[in-house]
């Protein structure tokens, strides 16, 4: 049975209800915690607990997560045999963080999960048409239900990777081996992967487009890591739109720079967002962004970092950010910095603030 995903303009506002909440507690309740308890200190109304007629939004359902994994130090909400710690789970997305790409990230992150725990077996299946199996399979202890387990890691995947590459991931399947989930309140679990979603499948697997293993990665770190979950996102609305549109159209002119196209064509931006190019220059006009300025300001921003992070001469600096001749290059920075290149490095040079801003940004975006 293939369900294909609901109108976005359907209300799938209710939320999860209380049934699924205490699905979710399971794990901790099996090793001791009370789940009043638990529900309280994730700014949730206990009474919801196994109540099929009260619900809870998606930033609540980050909050009560988050506590389950933090109580019980386990990524896996305590529905294994073997836990996974919250420290090496920081050490596997160390081991992606830097990839170059969502392919290559997922590739890493599933060798790190394979390793971690013989109660988590994923894989990829290469041979699947125009798309990419990422198989998942979880031996559940007893008492637990398997199939919330399921939903919620497929929630977690979809949402972290669409927040790590800055957009929704574009699946192209989702399939289930347990049966469809009811709710009273007609939420719709599945609604939120906004593609179909195969029931009572031989296994548990989410289907990518190949367009999206070569998506470059926009964070980096740790520390975004915890920003994000800190802000609360609302794991039930669209992922990836945390981003604004001149976020994503830098972004994408960042990827185009450094492989020495500086003067990127609309077109060729747009289509990398999967927009229009008068959408997109409506989009940052309605942001107060125009793209040609985005363009420029990135130039002349690295430009600037490299005469006070580096030691380079100007005219080498000139070429490396693809102008043919050191006049143009000069001339283009003026009207950037208002004074030429040279001026720029022996006005700001020795300004500790300033040289240690441009070292940042020449770390993140130095050319390769």
């Amino acid at each position: 049975m293939v369900d294909l995903p609901q109108d976005e303009s359907d209300d799938n506002s209710i939320g999860l209800d209380g049934e699924a909440v205490q699905a979710l507690l399971q794990g901790a309740v099996l090793q001791g915690h009370d789940p009043a308890a638990m529900l309280s200190a994730s700014a949730i109304d206990p009474s919801v607990y196994g109540n099929p007629h009260a619900a809870i939004d998606g930033p609540a359902l980050v909050r009560l997560v988050r506590q389950i994994q933090f109580s019980l130090d386990d990524v896996y909400l305590g529905f294994f045999v073997q836990s996974c710690r919250l420290a090496l789970e920081a050490e596997r997305l160390l081991s992606f963080l830097h990839c170059g790409s969502f392919g290559e990230a997922l590739r890493v992150s599933i060798r790190f999960t394979d390793a971690m725990s013989a109660d988590v077996g994923p894989g990829i299946s290469e041979e699947h048409g125009s798309g990419l199996r990422h198989i998942c399979k979880y031996q559940t202890i007893s008492g637990v239900d398997r199939n919330i387990l399921v939903w919620i890691r497929f929630v977690w995947i979809y949402h972290f990777f669409s927040w790590l590459i800055g957009r929704p991931l574009a699946l192209r399947q989702i399939s289930v081996r347990g049966p469809k989930p009811v709710q009273l309140n007609g939420f719709d679990r599945f609604a939120l992967f906004r593609c179909p979603v195969k029931f009572n499948a031989p296994l548990d697997a989410l289907t990518y487009d190949r367009n999206d293993l070569t998506a470059r990665l926009i964070h980096s770190s740790i520390q975004d890591y915890n920003d994000y979950y800190a802000s609360e996102p609302d794991w039930f609305a669209a992922a990836g739109h945390e981003l604004s549109w001149r976020d994503r159209t830098q972004q994408v002119l960042i990827d185009l720079q450094r492989a020495g196209l500086w003067s990127a064509p609309i077109e060729v931006v747009a289509a990398r967002l999967r927009t229009k190019p008068r959408r997109l220059r409506n989009d940052l006009s309605h942001e107060s962004e125009s793209f040609q300025d985005i363009r420029t300001r990135l130039r002349g921003e690295l430009a600037g970092a490299y005469l006070l992070a580096s030691d380079l001469p100007v005219t080498s600096i000139g070429f490396l950010l693809g102008f043919s001749e050191p006049g143009s290059f000069s001339r283009h920075f003026i009207s950037w910095a208002g004074m030429s290149p040279s001026a720029y490095r022996a006005a700001h040079v020795n300004d500790a603030a300033k040289v240690a801003v441009a070292t940042s940004l020449l770390n993140e975006r130095r050319l390769t």
